[in-house]
């Protein structure tokens, strides 16, 4: 059986409903409803229930979800058969039977087909169904379904899925061999395979084990789902996804006859018991006990501690020293390298330090020096100049009163008395 390649979802239920109950030329006969939890049978009474459903949710774009489901060519089923494949599928979806849905058949020369048009929003609550992978969901889901209802595999299972039935583990084997008894994992498949024949209800599956020695324990959780059963044989206690994919509740509630009542009757057994109290007869005389005599306790010698022996090894009480070894070693390095980093923070201190003591020092000599090139331009302007001529040589000078300055009545004379005093001291070249 082959499903759509996409499975479509929709804005209005009306397009998709009149064009599933559209008669074509190539059909063989007329579409009809053949199953669903819908009351309408018409296209106006299945549009006008779905969309009323709708309304519960009006933030939801997209209510309608729709899909196709088509035979091989040549193969048939009947209504009754096409409508159990279609209920199966659709739970095994995720949808409850608060979602409105309903099946259409078609046949033409292709083969039998049927379309699927579901309403997403839940009728109680309006939960929405989401629906995550839920293509590569519906392949898987229809290859299970063609081995249960026993139609021709034409749907390979996508990934690597747990088989039916779980083999036994290389120890269980080793252990059937030894004890010469069959193991209690595989008996326990036989048990199940065995009252799972002729599709027998909850109950009635349940009585047959537990005839054979098998205890059914479900799984119900508080909101009355049914999630499954563990079972327990010979004192062991089995999973059903130990058993196999085949045991666990999505694939055995198709194999038996499920009904909502049978699980309430199973909830309500698996509640525990009170009894009742008795109550006790007095007899006319009660005789008196006669005190029997107490024995004293004999004292007990307490047993000493022995120190028990350390069960380390050799090779680990060397691998725990050599790893504490590494770890002081790297504690060790650790503290030189934050010691280094203080060292160099304080070295960096002092060189900031020093030189914001030596900024103002060269400030100072700058405008020294700038003041000293202001005195020069204005010399040179008057055309004087810092080496003027002295009476004497400079190396001479040892007090302050030999520069004094010299009047101009008297400049020419100091001239000629300083060249005559130069010409005096040069020393003569023979």
């Amino acid at each position: 059986m082959k499903g759509m390649q996409k499975i479509k979802r929709g804005k209005q239920f009306a397009g998709v409903v009149l064009y599933s109950l559209k008669s074509g030329s190539h059909h063989k006969i007329t579409p009809y409803v053949i199953g669903g939890n819908m009351t309408g049978s018409t296209a106006a009474e299945l549009i006008s229930e779905l969309e009323g459903t709708r309304l519960l949710r009006p933030d939801v774009a997209k209510p309608v979800w729709h899909n196709s489901l088509r035979l091989p060519k040549g193969e048939t089923l009947s209504v009754r058969q096409w409508a159990a494949f279609a209920d199966d599928y659709m739970t095994r979806m995720g949808f409850t039977d608060t979602h409105l849905r309903f099946y259409i058949l078609h046949d033409d020369a292709d083969g039998q087909h049927i379309h699927i048009i579901a309403n997403r929003i839940n009728v109680v609550g309006g939960k929405l169904y989401l629906g995550k992978n839920e293509n590569l969901i519906s392949t898987r889901i229809i290859s299970e379904l063609e081995t249960v209802h026993k139609l021709t595999q034409t749907t390979p299972a996508i990934g690597n899925q747990s088989q039916d039935k779980r083999k036994l583990s290389r120890n269980e084997l080793m252990m059937a061999e030894r004890t010469t008894t069959p193991c209690p994992k595989s008996t326990l498949q036989s048990l199940i395979d065995n009252a799972l024949t002729g599709r027998p209800d909850l109950l009635t599956f349940t009585g047959l084990l537990e005839r054979e020695g098998v205890t059914c324990k479900p799984n119900i959780a508080s909101t009355g789902k049914m999630n499954g059963f563990s079972f327990l044989y010979l004192g062991i206690a089995f999973k059903a996804s130990q058993l196999g994919k085949k045991y666990g509740w999505s694939s055995l509630q198709t194999l038996i006859d499920f009904t909502p009542e049978h699980l309430a009757l199973l909830k309500q057994a698996q509640k525990p018991t009170v009894p009742a109290s008795v109550p006790a007869s007095v007899p006319a005389s009660v005789p008196v006990p006669v005190p029997v005599p107490v024995p004293v306790p004999v004292p007990v010698p307490v047993p000493v501690p022995v120190p028990v022996p350390s069960c380390e090894s050799e090779e680990q009480a060397a691998n725990r020293e050599t790893i504490l070894e590494k770890i002081h070693q790297l504690e060790e390095k650790i503290r030189l390298e934050r010691q280094q980093e203080t060292v160099g923070i304080i070295q960096l201190r002092r060189k900031l330090h020093s030189a914001t003591r030596q900024i103002p020092r060269q400030r100072r000599l700058h405008s020294w020096l700038l003041l000293l090139s202001h005195i020069v331009v204005l010399l040179r302007r008057r055309g004087l100049s810092l080496l003027h001529a002295t009476a004497h040589p400079f190396r001479q000078i040892l007090q302050l009163h030999l520069l004094t300055p010299v009047h101009s009545s008297a400049s020419h004379s100091l001239k000629e008395q300083s060249v005559s005093n130069n010409y005096h001291h040069t020393p003569k070249t023979n």
